[in-house]
């Protein structure tokens, strides 16, 4: 894959021999990145220690000393709290988001050094028969201690993470809990319009129905940050000097339930980073800049590879519904600030929510008999009235029962694409008007499904990447990536 393989040797050369580097972008793919993204993350306030907990995990795989800067967002795309974490070399730090939105409890890390007798291994823990043709092997740096990162996060700096000993307020919990139940505890209606205008409420849908004792839902990211710090990745600070772009992390995520006996554990999305050379790899603007995952808030000078815009998974169910598929979807605008198919109508304080039956995605779902149903005779919501169809996933992050969905049949799998993948943004008359406003959709996405028979088990996987438009413009309905050719040389190689 030579265009993959040059783009990766070019930025070994900026980030010098001890970052870490690896020639996947556009892959999406489980290796060492600048940015975690642990898509959705789940809470239950009101069932506490029985009901749903999340635990996240990070850790850096280079030898040097790194700071991580995490941030909660609402699933509707606010940030609400930001924390420092600072690594020794060869660290990993677990954290319970339950510990932080119930007892306040962030987690806890300081400056340290290392005595003579911690660290690697002076050859590393390798078999002393291992002698396949005269292999010797090459000793691992030391990892380098925390104390070493000295004035980028000075013990005296109100962001140092040593000190999360005083835990959060209990009136900023409370402010964290309105925010983060906001989209659960707010009325709910649909309009067939971009702008959100003419709204009805047509009830029976998940979101009119949830509660404050529902789960509660959010994301998380996580990037490796010049210094300890209070910004968020929605300013502009963060990208005009405190985000690095060393490919140096790793996570998880384990989903536990203890009443309903869940648990499950996926890889946190990983998201690698080139300071300079995206763009000869990902779509781009007018402008040159490329498509990012965080472009929405840098304009493409986050250097984070984007998320894909087609999925495809499996679904197993049972008639009775004792064995079910819950999809979890993420989707954020790749241009717009915030989630655009979920108008809130307050800035200040969230007030009703209203979802837009925009030309939000298009699904096929097969049974195991090759039948197909798709969502409309035109496969999208319709936001000009007829056919519509209402917007099943308007938030940021959420979890719905795949049952909601038209199926054939509760076995089979489905196919899910999102803008741009399902519309061609460069065709007239793509997206319909709705007065002097367009419906304008342009995601990227996340999608898995989690698998549950009541009482008894459960378990969770990552879709299938089907197509990404953000890094290949041509994968677009019918032609998403089904046999697609990857190995493109750069011009003259």
């Amino acid at each position: 894959m030579k265009r993959f393989l040059t783009l990766a040797l070019v930025g070994a050369l900026v980030l010098g021999a001890s970052s870490v580097l690896y020639a996947n972008v556009c892959a999406f793919d489980a290796v060492p990145a600048a940015t975690l993204l642990y898509p959705f993350v789940v809470y239950n306030y009101e069932q506490g220690a029985a009901g749903y907990d999340t635990l996240f995990s990070v850790t850096n795989v280079s030898s040097e000393a790194q700071i991580v800067h995490f941030t909660v967002w609402t699933d509707f795309s606010v940030a609400i709290l930001d924390f420092n974490v600072i690594l020794t070399g060869y660290d990993v730090q677990n954290i319970s988001i339950r510990d932080i939105l119930k007892t306040g409890q962030l987690p806890v890390t300081l400056y340290s050094g290392h005595t003579t007798s911690e660290g690697a291994f002076e050859d590393g823990p390798v078999s002393i028969n291992n002698t396949v043709a005269a292999w010797d092997p090459v000793n691992l740096s030391l990892p380098e201690p925390t104390s070493a990162l000295g004035a980028r996060c000075a013990t005296n700096n109100v962001a140092y993470p040593g000190n999360y000993t005083q835990k959060i307020p209990t009136v900023l919990l409370g402010l964290f809990e309105t925010w983060l139940q906001s989209s659960q505890t707010h009325d709910w209606y649909n309009s067939d319009f971009c702008d959100g205008s003419g709204e009805v409420d047509q009830g029976g849908l998940w979101y009119y129905n949830r509660t404050a004792s529902d789960d509660t839902w959010m994301y998380i990211t996580a990037d490796v940050v010049e210094t300890c710090n209070k910004t968020f990745p929605d300013q502009a600070a963060y990208w005009g000097g405190e985000a690095r772009y060393d490919n140096v992390l790793i996570g998880d995520v384990i989903y536990v339930n203890e009443s309903a006996r869940y648990s499950e554990a996926v890889n946190a999305i990983h998201l690698e980073a080139d300071e300079f050379d995206l763009g000869l790899v990902t779509n781009t603007d007018i402008n040159g800049n490329p498509y990012s995952f965080f472009y929405r808030y840098s304009g493409g000078d986050d250097g984070r590879e984007p998320l894909p815009t087609a999925w495809g998974f499996r679904i197993v169910g049972t008639e009775d519904g004792s064995l079910a598929t819950y999809i979890r979807a993420f989707k954020a605008s790749t241009t717009d600030r915030q989630v655009v198919d979920a108008v809130w109508d307050d800035s200040v304080d969230p007030g009703d929510f209203i979802a837009k039956d925009t030309v939000a995605y298009t699904y096929y779902a097969w049974d195991e008999e090759e039948n197909v149903v798709t969502s409309t005779s035109f496969p999208w919501s319709s936001p000009q009235g007829g056919d519509v169809v209402p917007n099943l996933l308007p938030l940021e992050t959420q979890q719905v029962a795949a049952s909601a969905f038209s199926t054939v049949d509760p076995n089979g799998w489905m196919l899910f694409i999102w803008p741009y993948s399902n519309v061609d943004p460069l065709t007239p008359g793509a997206f319909p008007d709705a007065g002097d406003i367009e419906c304008d959709d342009f995601f990227q996405t996340w999608m898995g499904v989690q698998y549950v028979l009541d009482g008894q088990w459960s378990a969770a996987l990552d879709g299938a990447v089907m197509a990404n438009f953000n890094c290949f413009p041509d994968q677009i309905l019918p032609n998403l990536g089904v046999n697609y050719d990857y190995i493109r040389p750069l011009a003259g190689n």
